[in-house]
């Protein structure tokens, strides 16, 4: 609070304290009249931009001195806030962002003010303002959260040790502390923590502790340099802890004692250390904090958050319990310097609004690649950009929610618009793209000279391009206008003519979907593929060039060879996906094995699994090549693509027609046994564990059943994989979905056996995974009015088995009460929960009466709905759709 002494009389009369908490909770009630200022903030759990954008007008120099107290209570903590700023005009009232919490008393410029708050924001009113310096003295407590944001608790099952840590982006600081929650009203802050005496508690600076009363104790921490309030942090728990240093730079890494022995901790560090000494030379600024803590928390809402020297990670997808694979890993690098490329960008310099989150996404995404190449095992790295996450911005920017990678943003509660495919994947290809326009050294100049320019500030994009400008010496106008600010993809194919065995002419065609029409320009390489006099495709001329416009003649070396076979972006380029023609799609039937670069590969079977999907060759078609093109291949890459994507077809013909499908009864049963062989006999630990994936991905045959059974039971086994304890879920939901005997007393078996929080979460997975309507029922109930599943996590594992492929019929007699409780929740749910229970609730069915319900809900529903609501709904429309055309074209 305002002075040392005021928390020192908070923790020697606390019980005086919880008393003053009862007597001032009507105060923080009082409602808001709206008469006192000439702007309305509208009363929701968001901050608009109309709002933000006045308070950064009229409010700078912020120092948040913060006591937060987690000792005294395991269903809410305590608080105290002083904010000082100064206010350069006091003619009207300023509100403060809190949601969800009471106020228990509010002095503003040493004089009591009566609590005007709403449980969203508190509004100061212009009377107890000045011009200049202000302070504002909050006292409140907040109930813990339980849905992954805020200050969230929990309880491990397997020990009952608690640990709280913090999530606050993009509007959640707010409810850890009353706060300007917003990117760029920027803050020093300093915080006191009173918590239990064997915890440690974490924050953006360093910290020191001394003996509280009642087995307490206090933690301080120094004042940060200026800093946005959503990478502020506060985590505190029994948490294990691993130490290192990085040159000067203090390292810790934590997770919770119950999984301290899955933590793959050199790794962690050997990746950090690498990635600091990366970051500081190719940004030519020492990492700009003093410390690097990294935390691996439960019921993380997403895959980590770059938390100023305090960063967070998901224990669920980066913590294994068995030896972890190349995918894992890898997956687990690029996280880490993904989150690292933040504390540089993002971090020291900020994106003013959310419209700008792309950028700062973008940028580490793009980031981390490059640091890969450096500084980890993975030096194909793009090769995997290509088939995980360029694929997934395809498919996105596909969608009929679309938008610009850069597009306004008019409050909090649209960030789910933004949060997705283009704002991390697109946006990173088109830097990459970028990076190949202006040059490698021009590029990383750029970012430099911007980063020193702007440090501890905030930014829009022109600051980001004119940097870029500079450095480069070229105008970037048009193409920041059709790269960024235009929505949707082009599509690139190839015509050639031939006089006899000799190439005359080659044509590329740039075409986009009629409702977004724009045409970009692309740097590309073409590579040519010629047939030898064995018929064997071999590599011939890879040809530079810019394209742009619909089409582009491509200049050709004298006396080339007519060629077999034409890529358009050789080495993925471009940020383009690639159409096939027939005789192209013949071609590669026969002998996508012989094309002779790995990602090329890759590329061409992406284009067929496209083809497939859309409808343009049988489903059964594209498994069948995948499966020869896998008795041949060596590349690990390639070899993930054939499994994901088999996996993939296999789930959706079994929504497509799950009864009555010949080639998925033919199918099936060929992949187990195929996955099952070479999973077996394999020698590659990673190769072993993709054939397992595949084989989990689609078992459901009698046979395949029984070999799940098998296993489970440790009758069959597969030689050099050991059945961890996630495997073994994996089984029991395979077997729940599938109508097993006697699975109920398997469940429980299994969770006497592995009594942890991803034993108990897997658990409700399995049995929501169970073939029954009542089942279904009852748990929809619950998901749309929790008593018994709480906290996000929980209800997401339940979401996660509702309803597989084969249990459509099931999703369709419910369909009606999924889309009804939509105008409820969206009134009272958080939008990850909204995001998640539109997302896997509604996968398709591939039925007319599907898609008339869905399309009735958007017409009735629409004034009704939220932004996140509105935009999964109609995506999940659309999958619909194009699932019931997909069934028509007998597939």
């Amino acid at each position: 609070m305002r002075n040392n002494s005021r928390i020192c009389s908070i923790l020697a009369a606390l019980p005086v304290a919880i008393l003053f908490v009862a007597c001032q909770q009507d105060r923080g009630r009082a409602e808001i009249d709206g008469t006192e200022s000439a702007f309305a903030r509208p009363v929701i759990d968001a901050l608009d931009r109309q709002t933000a954008n006045m308070r950064k007008g009229r409010i700078a120099d912020i120092q948040y001195e913060l006591f937060v107290d987690v000792h005294s209570s395991s269903e809410e903590f305590l608080g105290e806030a002083t904010i000082r700023f100064d206010l350069a005009d006091a003619s009207s009232d300023l509100s403060i962002d809190f949601g969800g919490g009471t106020v228990q008393e509010i002095r503003v410029n040493d004089e009591q003010v009566v609590a005007n708050y709403n449980e969203y924001f508190i509004v100061v009113p212009a009377t107890a303002l000045q011009g200049g310096t202000n302070v504002v003295d909050i006292a409140y407590r907040h109930p813990y959260d339980e849905n992954g944001t805020g200050l969230h608790r929990f309880v491990d099952p397997q020990d009952r040790l608690t640990y709280l840590y913090t999530y606050l982006w993009p509007y959640y600081a707010n409810r850890l502390f009353p706060s300007f929650d917003q990117p760029n009203l920027k803050a020093n802050f300093s915080l006191t923590v009173l918590a239990p005496q064997s915890w440690t508690v974490v924050s953006t600076a360093a910290g020191v502790s001394e003996p509280a009363d009642d087995g307490a104790k206090l933690w301080r921490f120094a004042t940060t340099p200026k800093m946005s309030t959503y990478v502020f942090s506060l985590h505190a728990g029994p948490y294990m802890i691993w130490e290192d240093e990085a040159g000067d730079v203090p390292l810790r890494l934590m997770a919770r004692q119950s999984l301290a022995e899955f933590i793959a901790v050199d790794e962690w560090f050997d990746i950090t250390k690498g990635g600091l000494e990366h970051y500081g030379r190719y940004f030519d600024i020492p990492y700009p904090f003093e410390k690097y803590d990294q935390l691996i928390v439960p019921d993380f809402n997403i895959g980590a958050m770059e938390n100023i020297a305090a960063v967070t990670f998901s224990e669920n997808i980066y913590v294994q319990r068995q030896r972890s694979s190349r995918a894992e890993r890898e997956r687990r690098a690029s996280t880490i310097l993904h989150e690292m490329a933040h504390m540089w960008f993002g971090n020291l310099v900020t994106h003013d609004w959310w419209n700008g989150l792309w950028l700062n996404e973008s940028f580490a995404t793009q980031m981390a690649m490059l640091a890969k190449l450096e500084v980890s095992e993975f030096k194909d790295t793009w090769h995997g950009f290509f088939t995980d996450d360029k694929k997934r911005a395809y498919r996105r920017d596909s969608r009929v929610t679309t938008h610009p990678i850069e597009m306004p943003i008019n409050s909090t509660n649209e960030f789910f618009t933004v949060f997705d495919a283009i704002t991390y994947r697109k946006g990173a290809s088109v830097l990459k793209q970028l990076q190949y326009v202006v040059g490698d050294e021009n590029y990383r100049r750029g970012v430099s000279s911007y980063l020193k320019e702007h440090a501890y500030g905030t930014t829009e994009l022109s600051d980001f391009i004119g940097h870029q400008e500079k450095s480069a010496g070229m105008d970037l106008s048009d193409w920041s206008d059709k790269w960024l600010h235009k929505p949707g993809l082009n599509t690139l194919s190839v015509e050639t003519a031939c006089k006899g065995d000799i190439l005359s002419s080659l044509v590329v065609t740039q075409s986009a979907p009629g409702e977004h029409p724009y045409l970009r320009a692309h740097r590309i390489d073409v590579a040519l593929y010629n047939l030898d006099k064995n018929e064997v495709l071999t590599a011939g001329d890879i040809l530079p060039m810019q394209i742009d416009g619909a089409d582009t003649v491509v200049e050709i070396p004298d006396g080339r060879p007519c060629p077999a076979l034409v890529n358009p972006n050789h080495d993925d380029l471009a940020y383009a996906q690639i159409a096939l023609n027939n005789d192209t799609v013949d071609i590669l039937h026969e002998q996508i094995s012989d094309v002779p670069d790995p990602l090329a590969r890759s590329i061409f079977l992406a284009a067929l699994f496209d083809r497939a999907m859309a409808g343009d060759m049988p489903i059964a078609d594209y498994v069948d090549l995948a499966i020869r093109l896998a008795n041949n291949e060596r590349n690990i890459r390639v070899i993930q693509q054939i499994s994901t994507s088999v996996v993939a077809a296999i789930d959706m013909m079994q929504r497509l027609r799950p009864d009555t499908d010949d080639a998925l009864a033919r199918l099936i049963p060929e992949i187990e046994e195929q996955s099952l062989r070479r999973s077996h006999f394999v020698e590659a630990q990673d190769l072993k564990r993709i054939w397992l994936n595949a084989f989990l991905g689609v078992v459901s045959s009698q046979a395949g059943l029984g070999t799940a059974r098998a296993l489970l039971d440790g009758e069959a086994e597969i030689a050099g994989i050991d059945m961890s304890a996630d495997i073994r879920w994996s089984l029991l939901t395979i077997l729940s979905r599938n109508g097993a005997n006697g699975i109920d007393d398997l469940l429980e078996a299994e969770t006497a056996l592995d009594p942890s929080d991803s034993g108990a979460k897997s658990l409700l997975t399995a049995r929501a995974s169970k073939p029954v309507a009542a089942v279904k029922s009852n748990l929809l109930d619950e998901l749309k009015s929790p008593q018994s599943i709480t906290g996000l996590a929980r209800q997401r594992a339940v979401m996660a088995g509702m309803f597989p492929s084969n249990q459509t019929g099931l999703q369709l007699e419910l369909l009606d009460e999924i889309l009804s409780a939509l105008p409820i929740l969206s009134g009272k749910a958080d939008p990850y929960f909204l995001s998640s229970y539109v997302t896997v609730l509604l996968m398709p069915m591939c039925q007319s009466v599907s898609t008339t319900l869905m399309r009735a809900a958007l017409d009735e529903y629409e004034d009704r709905l939220d932004s996140t609501v509105l935009r999964f709904l109609r995506e999940a429309h659309q999958a619909d759709s194009e699932c019931l055309l997909l069934r028509r074209t007998k597939q």
